[in-house]
């Protein structure tokens, strides 16, 4: 397990560390000490995860606050037997999430719902960060050629997946917000996550590539 820890104040990186020392070889901590956002951190956690000469067939990335729950994995493990990559969806049978108010559900189903209008992606919950990819997925992306840095950076990645022709699929999990205080996205955050998902047809193009039983699961 790695964990990315942005220069986060809350002592994530102390405790990851003490972690270590109890499972050495189990538990790595990938230190940044530029703020540079949820979705750069994730890059760079996923480029060390593809240099491990351990060479791991499957790749997760999920929140280490319980957020996102560990006992979800082995649906998603389940689904990566049939999909390329797999994403816990909020917005299917059985998805859903608490302790989130009234606005933040509302503001996260719209852009979800906007996000599929203009670019196409065929799931439903293209902004979650609860995933599983097969090592190949990971193996094609374009990492630097990602413009988002922040959050919605899972977008773009799902959708450079279903350009190269994955399969992606979707299993429901039930994201329960922090207990803690959360980081906030800025209006400057928000704002170039919307431009830049009207442009990536443009930037990327639209038509899929075609693999072998190349399709799309949303369930």
């Amino acid at each position: 397990m790695c964990v990315a820890d942005d220069g986060s104040p809350d002592g994530t990186a102390a405790a990851v560390r003490e972690a270590a020392a109890r499972h050495p070889g189990r538990v790595e901590l990938l230190e940044r000490q530029e703020k540079g956002g949820r979705g750069a951190a994730v890059i760079a956690a996923f480029k060390q995860g593809l240099a491990d000469p351990r060479r791991y067939r499957y790749l997760f990335e999920m929140d280490a606050d319980f957020s996102h729950h560990p006992r979800d994995l082995p649906k998603f493990l389940e689904k990566l037997a049939t999909c390329d990559m797999v994403i816990g969806s909020r917005y299917i049978e059985g998805g859903g999430t608490s302790d989130w108010g009234v606005l933040r559900p509302l503001l996260s189903w719209l852009a979800n719902k906007y996000i599929r209008l203009v670019a196409g992606i065929p799931v439903r919950d293209t902004t979650s960060g609860y995933r599983g990819y097969r090592r190949e997925v990971l193996e094609a992306a374009d990492f630097d050629r990602i413009k988002i840095t922040g959050y919605v950076v899972h977008g773009e990645m799902a959708y450079q997946a279903w350009l190269n022709g994955f399969r992606l699929g979707e299993v429901p999990i039930h994201f329960r917000n922090r207990r803690r205080a959360a980081s906030k996205l800025t209006a400057e955050e928000i704002y170039l996550a919307l431009v830049n998902f009207a442009l990536l047809r443009r930037r990327y193009g639209k038509v899929p590539r075609r693999r072998e039983d190349a399709r799309a699961e949303t369930s």
